[in-house]
């Protein structure tokens, strides 16, 4: 039996939400273990997106397009996977440190102001706590969720573009070599 024709979008919202889920637990787990401010580990969650990119799109390859794909399709398969887990993951972010975690904005300061310190680089306390002020107004979970999520569109359509060259396979019938 053979597999019905799946969109694209269809096959992204399923391996988006997959991914979206696999970043949440990752996060549960950095929390849970207190290592969330460990910026090293924060990395892992591209390592995860793109994992998540690039399964999801030899997936929709393999089921619903004949085992071949178009760089365009390839490209726009994992980008929307990587779309949907930025949008599930960024949902869950501020709902995490709005109503959740409410000290973790503090502690993101915090640690901010010891790196400023440690850092200084002739600043003065002024400039310091200039910073610091500047810092604090972008630190609010609306805006936190902003950026966020830009990023993680960006890093979708950069990670995506390059996950396409590696899942294309194009379908030699369509353009057969003279």
């Amino acid at each position: 039996m053979e597999n019905q024709p799946k969109s694209i979008s269809a096959h992204a919202l399923t391996w988006g939400a997959i991914t979206a889920v696999v970043l949440i637990v990752y996060s549960l787990l950095l929390f849970i273990t207190n290592l969330y401010m460990n910026k090293a580990l924060g990395y892992v969650n591209y390592a995860i997106m793109i994992a998540g990119m690039a399964w999801g799109a030899l997936q929709y390859r393999k089921l619903y397009s004949n085992g071949f794909l178009s760089y365009g399709k390839a490209f726009s398969a994992s980008f929307m996977i990587g779309l949907v887990a930025s949008v599930i993951s960024i949902i869950y972010f501020f709902i995490y440190i709005k109503f959740i975690n409410t000290n973790m904005i503090t502690e993101m300061l915090e640690q901010t102001r010891q790196q400023m310190e440690a850092n200084a680089n002739g600043m003065s306390p002024e400039q310091m706590d200039k910073a610091l002020e500047m810092t604090t107004k972008f630190m609010q979970p609306a805006w936190m969720m902003v950026f966020g999520l830009l990023m993680y569109v960006i890093a979708s359509a950069i990670f995506g573009a390059i996950i396409a060259i590696f899942v294309k396979k194009e379908d030699p019938s369509i353009n057969p070599i003279a």
